[in-house]
């Protein structure tokens, strides 16, 4: 039963009254709900996490919280009876003004310096808000439903992306919504601990919802078709005339919203989430490199085919077992910086680097916290993410034909090739890439044939190398092998509470929790890795392993500075790069040419296998070679040349001509299609 307490009445018609109707109630209700909720977590949080001072609401903060929840409760039982010209000006000025409020609270969530910003920049990202808000009203033409659909998907937005640069420590990219499945996949290893801001911005969608309703117009009221009509058309036409001068016209250039392709996490944070995210879909396409053509292509293959084969760097009398290992967020923070751990977390990979007897050295990968999809694509093709679009996902976008590869390579000498990855097969996409990359067989967790055991709630290193062992020992006679063993084991985050840490931080015992997980966990791989190469080592059968991580861990920010000496918040180009090393090492059961090689991309490391196998490659793995010679390092971040010189993506170097000849071949052999000259990268 409705009941209504009359507050004050104008003598036009205008008025505001409590009424207590069933779906009033049930909205303010929904509110105090939602507060209660929220606190209850807060001190759960508060029982589990005293110590740590995170709390999301704390004091001053609860009232502030609880009061505004009081008020937006409030307005839900009000009834607001206004003119239905005046309503429609309220409505039309929700609609312009939602877009800034929105793009404030996401950037608030995700504590930009918002405030800082020049006014360009807000413009920036107002445009791109009012955008998506105009073509919502366009299609619905109710303020509430716009507020509520536009404002849902960017606040939703904001709150994913300030736990994907928690987790990742990058921002959330436009190809990042082809990789979801992958995304939930994994996100059960997290923590998901709520701010101060994400509830209070919750708490205002609310309250505007609830003004929306009130104030703005209820449906049709009065207006003509016609009038609707028009009203929807003009909203069209202004998100229509936005799209294109956000994209074909890419305005955002002009209004100071520029992508930093090495450190997208500092680049949303100067230009806006919003905003920077937009701009980055300006790189969805993947142009043709300067000078491409059929004939210059032509003309670099005849020119390879001159060329000598890079001497081997280890034979043996038959071909060999080839086994990569691509290890999940690995690396040996001992050798970026001085902070010692107790005790060494990877003895047996400093062995072996103290041997003389394997090659090893320093690698660098193109991501950092995640994406292990382009580490494996640079690693198997020879092919770099540096000439493709910012924060692309290769498997996924353009790995959907045959492409040459390490596998497709090995195949040529009569190799099988097996892929082993104890993940679902569909993350990543491995499930379509790792056909067209040439394996024959791809075995995820699903299908291992051995006993699978646990640690930190995913599938151990050991037993991954067991299913290695057990693929070797069912191999079929006289055909040679080729393995691809991606692990997960050490795959963030680093919270399990179940999983006993057994290294340290000497200096800060206990200080870093998080790392001091990570850094237990790849104790544990170092062990794994040591019981593999112990197994190989007592065979008769040639074998060669290549190991290697795929990228670093994201770790608390202080033990980063304290690693780097540096804030690792606002990090120079040099030290940026530190952060993307992970080491890498190749043994055998027979002599190899040991060395060590100071560094070298991820893109390179297929072509040092092959040798270290013994085995011939392409005109393109010997072009690899000879450009590595040159420039070793070519990532996504930067590149580095013989002499250590450093140059961020898209700064210009002394090797731009050979660096387009690279850019050329790679084109071709991804992108080439019916004029791809096989010759050169094929045997």
């Amino acid at each position: 039963m409705n009941q209504t307490m009359e507050i004050s009445e104008a003598k036009q018609g205008c008025g505001v009254s409590l009424r207590l109707s069933r779906w009033n109630v049930l909205a303010a209700a929904g509110v105090l709900a939602f507060c209660g909720a929220f606190l209850l977590l807060e001190r759960l949080l508060g029982w589990e996490e005293e110590d740590t001072g995170s709390l999301p609401i704390a004091g001053g903060e609860t009232l502030l919280f609880l009061g505004m929840g009081l008020v937006v409760a409030f307005l839900c039982l009000l009834e607001v009876r206004l003119p239905v010209e005046v309503r429609r000006g309220i409505g039309w000025a929700f609609v312009l003004l939602m877009p800034l409020a929105t793009f404030l609270a996401v950037d608030v969530i995700n504590s930009t310096n918002v405030f800082s910003f020049s006014t360009k920049k807000i413009l920036a990202n107002y445009i791109c808000y009012l955008m998506v808000f105009a073509l919502v009203y366009a299609i619905t033409r109710r303020v509430w439903a716009t507020a509520m659909a536009g404002g849902l998907i960017f606040l939703v937005f904001g709150i994913a992306n300030y736990f994907v640069v928690q987790f990742r420590g990058q921002p959330i990219l436009p190809w990042d919504i082809q990789s979801f499945g992958t995304a939930v996949t994994v996100a059960g290893g997290y923590q998901y601990v709520p701010t101060q801001q994400m509830a209070l911005t919750a708490l205002g969608y609310f309250g505007v919802l609830a003004l929306c309703v009130k104030l703005c117009p209820r449906g049709k009221e009065g207006a003509s078709r016609r009038f609707r009509i028009t009203e929807r058309a003009v909203s069209l036409v202004i998100s229509g005339a936005l799209f294109l001068m956000l994209f074909p016209m890419d305005i955002l250039t002009d209004m100071g919203i520029s992508v930093w392709a090495w450190n997208q996490k500092t680049s949303s944070e100067l230009t806006g989430i919003t905003a920077g995210f937009f701009a980055n879909i300006q790189f969805v396409m993947v142009d043709k490199p300067q000078g491409y053509s059929a004939s210059r292509v032509q003309e670099l293959g005849e020119e390879l085919a001159e060329e000598e084969e890079p001497s081997l760097l280890g034979q043996s009398e038959e071909l060999p077992t080839v086994i990569a290992i691509m290890n999940e967020s690995f690396t040996d923070m001992q050798s970026v910086g001085d902070v010692e751990f107790t005790p060494d977390n990877l003895p047996f990979l400093h062995s072996l680097q103290e041997s003389g007897e394997v090659i090893w050295g320093t690698a660098y990968s193109s991501v950092y916290g995640g994406n292990t999809c382009n580490s494996e694509y640079e690693f198997l093709t020879g092919n770099t993410t540096a000439f493709l679009p910012t924060g692309s996902k290769p498997y996924q976008q353009y790995v959907d034909s045959d492409q040459t590869a390490l596998p497709s390579i090995l195949k040529s000498y009569g190799y099988r090739c097996v892929a082993v990855h104890p993940g679902n097969r569909d993350a990543w996409s491995r499930d379509t890439a790792y056909p067209y990359l040439g394996f024959d067989e791809f075995i995820d967790v699903s299908a291992f044939d051995v006993d699978r055991t646990l640690t930190h709630r995913l599938t151990s290193d050991r037993s991954t190398y067991d299913q290695l062992i057990y693929e070797y020992e069912n191999r079929q006679e006289g055909e040679p092998l080729f393995l691809f063993g991606v692990t997960i084991q050490n795959h963030g985050g680093y919270e399990d509470e179940n999983f006993q840490t057994t290294v340290r931080v000497k200096e800060a015992a206990g200080e870093y929790p998080q790392t001091e997980q990570y850094l237990s966990l790849t104790k544990k791989s170092d062990q794994a890795l040591e019981y593999l190469l112990d197994y190989f080592s007592q065979q008769e059968d040639p074998v060669v392993v290549l190991f290697f991580g795929d990228h670093w861990p994201n770790l608390e920010e202080d033990f980063l500075t304290d690693l780097l000496g540096t804030d690792s918040g606002s990090l120079a180009l040099e030290d940026m790069m530190r952060e993307y090393q992970v080491p890498f090492v190749i043994w055998a059961n027979y002599p190899l040419e040991g060395q060590e090689i100071e560094a070298v991309s991820l893109n390179y490391l297929s072509g040092l296998l092959l040798r270290a196998a013994g085995l011939e490659g392409t005109d393109y793995t010997k072009f690899l070679e000879q450009l590595r010679q040159e420039v070793p390092v070519i990532t996504a971040v930067g590149t580095m040349d013989k002499d250590g010189n450093l140059y961020a993506v898209g700064e210009s170097t002394p090797y731009d001509s050979l660096l387009n000849d690279y850019a050329v071949l790679q084109y071709n052999n991804a992108f080439g299609g019916s004029g791809k000259v096989s010759s050169i990268f094929t045997r």
